[in-house]
């Protein structure tokens, strides 16, 4: 059933400017939610209009629940389409992500015309058209917003400024840091792709990595190949008992080696026979502390490639000791006051596994989206020990780089604000020595514990503790139409007035933390 004609046909074509955006149904409360879209021009749809439709898709889709639809218009600013575009790169075009920053597209608007150009090195934009990205993308943004969308791609030659940059950055900090600041890349030749996503042929060395990293490419020589079985929890929870292949070998290349896994779907198993002991292979996938400690590579895309000419490498710089007292950012006891009006009950009894453990609860601001590209400009994190919240840490920070104008209506911190902080490299070890080995607490915490990951490593540091997603939290204890920080603090009835502020979204997220982890069921 084409179901967006049917409700045309139902409705006599009256509200055709609509454009259904998702549709799911929750079958433990069997709810289906519908998700419209439509122009930003349009007046805002009366409780009259809704209520047609609403009647018009109940009619069609005659299930057993209750229908909820929700309509939202189409807003064309360029910030949203940006955040679009990451998602798209995150699902599609994972290798990416990490190497296209927002400053890299160039957006420009025709009434409802929408036209991209992404401004990419030679070796990117070969990759883009390789993999029809332009077409895909189009397709993408197209069906997630009610306008046309042009996507092209360039050559970037814009190596004057880049070079003005870096004599700026030169000057603002030390070169040693400088140095670190960058990500030692290599290329690979032949490449075709086995199973998974696309990977760009630029993989970094095995022997720079220093704490958990995501969607890390890297590439090497496969040894060590042991195949072996398990069973996929979808399969058990569904009573399936089928098992798939899992595959554990060494990678190695110039620089070192690291311990591998992929566990197969149906459809890469199909393809991962053409991998033995030998094997030059490139991957993507996510560098993680194993149980015991070490670290492990988890595999989620493989291509087939060939070795290039071998590059000379750097030797990693040794690890500075840690600081031992805080030095320009200390923190402050959390006020009680604050904590009452928090919490109705100041005897709550939460779970062991929460009064067992430290917990910091951070957020970040920052310059853009890309680590390696952008830089923090505030953090603010709050302690929990035993359920309470008892200490504050809350810095502004100066970046490398201009703050631009959409940055600043996204989180109010202008460059005034930061012009006399101090950098976040210097702002950094303060930070590590209040996280000491407490557990990591965010909201889309990949995001944040990213950028301190990387900041810490431009000072030759490592930030290697244990993380949990609040957001994962809340998808599996609330049923909402979005898990936006603010809509899943506003259903537990959290205040969250000043959004985009890193003290107040962290110390939102902490209150939602503690409130999910009172809900039954909620794993440890």
């Amino acid at each position: 059933m084409d179901f967006t004609k049917e409700l045309s046909k139902k409705l006599n074509g009256k509200y055709d400017f609509l454009k259904v955006l998702k549709v799911v149904y929750d079958t433990t409360f069997s709810v289906c939610l519908i998700n419209f879209i439509y122009p930003e021009n349009l007046p805002i749809l009366t409780d009259e209009q809704k209520t047609e439709i609403k009647t018009a898709v109940a009619e069609i889709l005659n299930i057993n629940g209750r229908i909820v639809c929700k309509f939202n218009k189409s807003f064309l600013d360029e910030n949203i389409v940006k955040s679009k575009i990451k998602e798209f790169l995150g699902e599609e075009f994972d290798s990416l992500s990490t190497l296209i920053s927002n400053n890299d597209i160039s957006y420009s608007r025709n009434n409802f015309v929408i036209e991209l150009i992404f401004n990419v090195n030679q070796t990117i934009l070969q990759y883009i058209k390789n993999n029809d990205f332009c077409h895909h993308l189009k397709t993408y943004l197209c069906h997630n917003f009610c306008a046309e969308f042009i996507v092209d791609a360039k050559l970037d030659n814009s190596n004057q400024f880049d070079e003005q940059m870096l004599e700026q950055r030169a000057i603002d900090i030390q070169s040693t840091l400088e140095v670190n600041a960058k990500t030692p890349r290599y290329n690979v030749q032949n490449v075709n792709k086995l199973f998974g996503s696309e990977i760009l042929p630029m993989p970094e060395y095995i022997n720079g990595q220093v704490g958990e990293k995501f969607s890390l490419i890297l590439a090497g020589n496969v040894s060590n190949l042991e195949q072996r079985e398990y069973l996929p929890r979808k399969h058990k929870e569904k009573g399936i008992d089928e098992k798939l292949k899992m595959y554990k070998f060494k990678l190695s290349d110039s620089t070192g080696a690291v311990d591998c896994v992929h566990f197969c779907t149906k459809a890469s198993q199909k393809h991962f026979g053409l991998v033995e002991d030998g094997t030059h292979i490139l991957c993507l996938g996510n560098y993680v502390k194993r149980d015991n400690g070490t670290m492990q590579y988890m595999i989620k895309s493989i291509s087939l490639c060939t070795k290039v000419q071998s590059e000379e490498v750097e030797t990693p710089q040794p690890e500075i000791q840690d600081r031992t007292t805080y030095q320009y950012v200390k923190p402050l006891p959390y006020k009680k006051q604050y904590q009452d009006n928090m919490f109705n009950d100041d005897n709550v009894a939460y779970p062991s596994w929460i009064t067992e453990k430290s917990w910091v609860v951070f957020d970040v601001e920052t310059t853009g989206l890309i680590p390696d590209k952008n830089d923090i400009t505030e953090i603010g994190a709050v302690k929990i020990e035993n359920g309470k919240i008892t200490q504050v840490f809350q810095t502004l920070c100066k970046p490398h780089i201009e703050i631009s104008e959409e940055i600043t209506k996204l989180t109010g911190i202008t460059n005034q604000m930061v012009e006399n902080e101090r950098y976040c490299e210097d702002i950094i070890e303060d930070f590590l020595l209040f996280a000491g080995d407490s557990v990591m607490v965010g909201y889309n915490v990949k995001f944040d514990y990213q950028f301190i990951q990387f900041t810490a490593q431009r000072i030759g540091k490592s930030f290697k503790n244990e993380f949990r997603d609040c957001m994962g939290d809340a998808k599996d204890k609330l049923f909402l139409p979005n898990y936006k920080l603010g809509t899943v603090v506003a259903s537990l009835g959290i205040d969250l007035s000043n959004a985009h502020r890193a003290l107040y979204d962290a110390t939102a997220t902490a209150e939602a933390f503690l409130k999910l982890s009172l809900m039954d069921n909620l794993g440890k």
